[in-house]
């Protein structure tokens, strides 16, 4: 019989560079040979992460192979469909789920049948489909009809165990159904596992199931929608409604900070009261104020400043956002919010030591978080357009689909609270906009790259469904102002800077008051250039009392000036002052006359004395009260930045989730030759009968495990080179029993001892 290795090695090209695709933790980092490579697909991280990905079926099909194949038996594929019950129109599914588990390295066929990856027996658990271990040849041949003359509690004790688990606590002596028990373990239809337990035996449990694994296969569920679907055109416009909304939140948070920043903790994240003001000032509840702003932050729009009183600020990136069209700012929040590793709905809630969760938390980091998204809005793209899906039919589809990676409930149901908020979903179902968003995340995401054509873009698809922008202002005598649908940008903003905004919808109604029409000729311009630009938007020419009150404000605005002054320069004796403000070489200081003795300067105290004595004058600085101050030089400091060791100079790497798929699918390509060659170059020859050519001894820990793993999953002896306490080393030729947590349990049969081995003190593993 060949081993897992060697089937890896017979593989094609094209099917390994598949394996590395599907299973990318295989190739990050680098394997160096075809056996670190099957040493790293029978880790146990490794095949936790392939298992966690596979459907109800493959799960099936993988505990029914194990199952039967425990004790040696030969399994082939007719074995297994026959064990889950498969009847004639299920057996393509059941091949399916096999051919799924083959590619995936989790099962491997030679000659005789089907074989578990090694190690995959321990993931299972040591009840795989409900079966306790096998104990080899049973000693006393199962006999059913001797039931017949059973207690009658005893077929209720062997129903109960029958489908699993099949241990069970021993009843009470004086219990009615210790008499069961006691006549079952009598007959040998049960089986002493310890004091206190019992365990139906396999062969007992076989023949109850008349040789099945599992009651009937597995088959996906049949998703259940809420009400009515609704009609496409629908849910296009509420997600419309919901993007526009969301992009016109983020963007009122980046103007709120950029006047007046937030603290940023001590401990990190958003304090309890600035998330209250921003939700008040937002108009929202805190749990979509929390949400707002930790979609900023992932989407790079605010970020710490890293000042020594650190605030949260806008960044550099968020002007040229802000003059994006709406749809590309909309896919800008969409993009991070999918792969976005922070959980906004956790905030609010309790921790470990019983604090409230702040938004902004650096502790809010999950990296399964973009993987539920993916998922929940896969289940949402399978059922048809409009559909609207409860969360508990997501999460039952879910648990379908990745019976050993079912997501939280609560995270589920926030996934789809999110999306209604920013516009994946729309009336509760998958919009256009969210569709295409998939999609790109399937292009771009691990799998094998798709040569469908690309369908339209997040920004194309909400860009179809927006109603088109219109440039008409409706302005009334009680200095209100109505836009018939969604305003153009540039009204927008015009009435963003002159108004107040009171209600959106269908329509957009705008009130103007003395405060905002003073707050517009703040920024720039006047009455007149206001005027104009309300006169070129209204459809009905502007009514007097706005008139008025626009030029009534144009008028008193200005009257007083404000300016800027950083220091100041007094002299008793005005001629002392008389050439300093016109001197071209003290154009730096930007001073100004304030009265006949004394000049304003904005350049600080310090700079102002600093230029001065350099050009021969003799100031000295004073304080408020006119008292004379001396004050010390300033002496700088810089922090340390310590580089550290393992720093590498230069442009970093790209991580590898930023690739693409056509990247991944090229790297790989290159990847699988390069094993071949380190396999076939590094191969040793062999040590006299010890070792075969294409088995090399296994040096790397990695592959070591690999080699004794499969070692215990066929019985073969392997020559183990262990260090001893005191560093002396020893060989022995042992047959591994079991292989896991960091510890190794082997038999030598020459001493007919049995022994454990720490993984870190094993120094080579070779096949015999």
């Amino acid at each position: 019989m060949v081993t897992f290795t060697e089937h890896l090695r017979a593989r094609g090209d094209d099917e390994l560079v598949a394996l590395l695709l599907q299973r990318p933790d295989l190739a990050a980092p680098s394997p160096s040979t075809l056996s670190s490579l099957a040493a790293r697909a029978s880790s146990r991280s490794s095949l936790e992460r392939a298992l966690a990905a596979v459907d109800a079926s493959v799960l099936q099909a993988l505990e029914a192979v194990v199952a039967l194949t425990e004790g040696g038996a030969v399994v082939h594929r007719d074995d297994v469909a026959a064990a889950v019950g498969a009847q004639r129109a299920q057996r393509d599914r059941v091949e399916h789920a096999l051919d799924r588990a083959h590619q995936l390295a989790l099962l491997w066929t030679d000659d005789e049948g089907l074989h578990p990856a090694p190690g995959l027996a321990e993931l299972l658990g040591p009840y795989p489909a409900g079966l306790a271990p096998s104990t080899g040849s049973p000693e006393h041949p199962v006999d059913l009809a001797a039931l017949a003359d059973a207690p009658p509690a005893a077929r209720s004790v062997l129903d109960a165990l029958t489908w699993g688990p099949p241990v069970g606590i021993a009843p009470p002596v004086d219990s009615p159904a210790a008499a069961a028990v006691d006549w079952l373990l009598e007959h040998h239809l049960l089986m002493h596992g310890d004091a206190r337990h019992v365990v139906l035996p396999r062969a007992v449990a076989m023949a109850l199931r008349d040789g099945r694994t599992h009651r009937a296969p597995a088959t996906p569920p049949e998703p259940v929608p809420t009400g009515v679907p609704h009609a496409e055109a629908l849910v296009a416009a509420e997600s419309a409604a919901a993007a526009e909304r969301f992009v016109r939140l983020v963007a009122l948070l980046v103007r709120t900070w950029e006047q007046t920043p937030a603290p940023v903790l001590r401990s990190g994240g958003l304090g309890v009261r600035e998330l209250r003001r921003i939700a008040a000032t937002l108009e929202v509840d805190d749990t979509e104020a929390a949400f707002v702003v930790e979609l900023a932050a992932a989407a790079g729009l605010i970020a710490e400043d890293g000042e020594e009183s650190p605030s949260f600020a806008p960044t550099l990136s968020v002007d040229e956002w802000l003059n994006d069209e709406l749809p590309s700012r909309w896919a800008t929040l969409a993009r991070a919010w999918a792969t976005m590793v922070r959980t906004p709905w956790m905030v609010g809630g309790r921790d470990e030591r019983g604090g409230v969760r702040a938004a902004l938390d650096p502790d809010l980091t999950r990296p399964w978080a973009p993987r539920v998204r993916h998922a929940v809005l896969t289940v949402l793209a399978e059922v048809p357009p409009g559909t609207v899906l409860r969360t508990e039919a997501v999460l039952e589809m879910l648990r379908w689909r990745t019976p050993r990676s079912v997501p939280p409930e609560a995270a589920v149901a926030a996934t789809l609270h999110e999306g209604g908020l920013l516009g994946v979903l729309g009336a509760g179902a998958l919009s256009p906009a969210g569709r295409a968003l998939l999609e790109e995340l399937d292009r771009s995401g691990h799998a094998v790259p798709s040569s469908e054509p690309a369908g339209p873009t997040p920004e194309a698809a909400l860009a179809g469904a927006l109603p088109q922008p219109v440039s008409d202002l409706l302005l009334q005598g009680d200095l209100t102002g109505i836009v018939p649908g969604r305003p153009t940008p540039e009204l927008a903003a015009l009435l963003e800077r002159s108004g107040v905004i009171e209600s959106r919808g269908a329509a957009l109604t705008v009130r103007f008051t003395p405060e905002s029409i003073r707050a517009a000729l703040d920024v720039g311009g006047t009455a007149d250039d206001l005027l104009a630009g309300l006169a070129a938007h209204a459809r009905g020419g502007i009514p007097q009392p706005l008139e008025y009150m626009v030029r009534d404000a144009g008028r008193r605005h200005g009257q007083l000036r404000a300016g800027y002054a950083a220091s100041y320069l007094r002299a008793d004796d005005p001629a002392l002052l008389a050439g300093l403000v016109d001197d071209p070489s003290l154009a730096e200081l930007g001073l100004m006359r304030l009265a006949p003795t004394v000049l304003g300067s904005v350049v600080p105290p310090r700079e102002l004395l600093a230029v001065l004595r350099e050009h021969g004058l003799a100031p000295l600085a004073e304080g408020p009260g006119g008292q004379v101050l001396h004050p010390e030089p300033l002496v700088h400091r810089v922090r340390n930045l310590r580089r550290s060791p393992t720093s590498r100079i230069g442009a970093p790497t790209r991580r590898p989730e930023t690739l693409t798929a056509q990247e991944r699918a090229g790297l790989v390509a290159q990847l699988v030759p390069a094993l071949r060659e380190a396999e076939q170059s590094g191969a040793p020859l062999g040590e006299g009968d010890e070792r075969r050519v294409h088995e090399p001894v296994a040096t790397n820990p990695v592959t070591a495990l690999g080699v004794l793993r499969e070692a215990a999953a066929q019985g073969r002896e392997v020559w183990l080179e262990m260090v001893g306490p005191h560093g002396v080393h020893q060989r022995r030729r042992v047959r591994p029993v079991h292989v896991e947590g960091g510890r190794v349990r082997v038999r030598d049969e020459a001493r007919d001892a049995e022994l454990t081995v720490a993984v870190h003190r094993i120094a080579s593993a070779t096949p015999v």
